[in-house]
């Protein structure tokens, strides 16, 4: 008991921390750049600096609860309920358990019964570089063949494959470079790793070797050296 105690009383003082002065609160205020809200009290879970996850249950759906298959609707702040209702683009920033997930499934339902009915070729996409996430958001809104969850690999493919005069190329995933791979069996043997970090390398090849416009416009889809070093064309890279 006594160590759930101090769980709480130190999730209580992470709640009462001011992340703004109060001398910059008040000038935003006064400049019209803030809200004049009240400040607001967010529960933070006792076993991690996240907020609590809090649930909506009524008196109609008391009797659901004994089923198996029943699952409670998270409760919304104010603030997520506003991204959700939000006409329009929304750009959502913030680190991991603050609820930019829970936020998206309910915009994803939203947009469902609000813009399904009204538009025909209603469709929605969710990405995510994660196949867990993908599938655990899928889970949450449920099945429909007007959504698509893909991973962002997937999605990469899928347009490369769509652009013109692309031949198409079954690509094993065991030849899948990433920034590890690259510094292991790449950068480590190459006798100029001292001279440049295998950061540095990484980045060039990915941004212009291999990633830039004009890498994709030439017939081998890498960029030459002689283009790489052409300033005109590229800048001071």
């Amino acid at each position: 008991v006594s160590r759930l105690m101090q769980l709480i009383d130190d999730s209580k003082s992470r709640s009462a921390r001011q992340q703004i002065p109060d001398s910059l609160v008040n000038e935003l205020q006064h400049e019209g750049l803030l809200p004049q809200n009240e400040p607001k009290e967010v529960l933070l879970d006792i076993f991690g600096n996240v907020p609590l996850k809090m649930y909506d249950v009524d008196f109609n759906t008391i009797s659901e609860i004994a089923k198996e298959s029943w699952t409670p609707q998270l409760h919304l702040t104010d603030e997520e309920r506003d991204i959700v209702e939000e006409e329009g683009t929304v750009l959502v920033l913030g680190r991991s358990g603050t609820g930019k997930t829970v936020t998206i499934t309910q915009r994803l339902e939203f947009d469902r019964q609000s813009r399904a009915a009204q538009d025909p070729t209603f469709t929605q996409l969710f990405v995510a570089r994660s196949v867990r996430l993908c599938r655990y958001v899928e889970g949450a809104v449920g099945e429909d063949n007007r959504t698509s969850f893909l991973t962002y690999a997937t999605l990469l493919n899928d347009i490369e494959s769509s652009l013109p005069g692309q031949k198409t190329r079954n690509f094993n995933p065991s030849q899948r470079i990433d920034f590890g791979r690259f510094k292991r069996d790449f950068h480590y043997n190459s006798p100029f790793n001292e001279k440049v970090s295998a950061l540095i390398s990484w980045t060039v090849i990915r941004t212009f070797l291999k990633g830039s416009m004009e890498a994709f416009q030439s017939p081998e889809g890498v960029l030459s050296r002689e283009e790489f070093v052409e300033v005109e064309r590229l800048g001071k890279n």
